[in-house]
């Protein structure tokens, strides 16, 4: 279950609740490593941060 209250403040990165409580989530499945980092990376993408894959490449 998920309550909601009164919004306090807003913006296009974050909101403040009043109140927010949500009811415990059971998983039944697990999310692979690469799935994971592919998912860590979007959300830093999306906080602005760039994606640069060749960064840390090893030489040869």
């Amino acid at each position: 279950m998920v309550d909601y209250t009164k919004t306090i403040a807003e913006s296009n990165n974050f909101i403040v609740l009043d109140k927010y409580s949500k009811g415990g989530q059971v998983c039944e499945s697990y999310q692979s490593e690469y799935d994971l980092e592919r998912e860590f990376i979007q959300d830093l993408q999306h906080q602005g941060y760039e994606y640069l894959p060749d960064a840390y490449s090893h030489p040869s």
